[in-house]
């Protein structure tokens, strides 16, 4: 009887430190401290090639503003693209085979002095 109820302790246990049921490991929080306004925010399977895109953002994300992406369960794989475009310059960022299942955060980040924009995974 005692080890009964010490595996549904455990499992308890396990079932609470899980992720939420239906929660796909490949949401991700896209937090923006570039110092600049994104008007796009675009993810793509590496298989679609580089034109097809979908802006996720509802509306510009300033600086210091998340926006949360997620991910319909019809779409497979870990692996993305993502591609940025700024507000107010015609300017675009890209970044190839990004393996969204490893980190649900994101942090994008602008170096002015090497004129480079990067992200910080979490």
């Amino acid at each position: 009887m005692k080890t009964i109820l010490s595996a549904l302790i455990v499992l308890g246990l396990s079932l609470a430190a899980a992720p939420a049921l239906g929660a796909d490991n490949r949401n991700v929080s896209v937090i923006n401290e570039t110092g600049y306004a994104i008007k796009f925010l675009g993810f793509n399977s590496p298989d679609d090639g580089l034109d097809e895109w979908e802006n996720e953002l509802d509306k510009t994300l300033k600086n210091q503003d998340t926006a949360y992406v997620e991910f319909d369960e019809d779409e497979d794989g870990c692996v993305w693209n993502i591609k940025v475009d700024w507000a107010n310059y015609d300017e675009s960022v890209l970044w190839k085979n990004v393996n969204l299942c490893k980190f649900n955060v994101l942090r994008l980040r602008y170096d002015s002095g090497t004129k480079t924009t990067s992200f910080i995974a979490e």
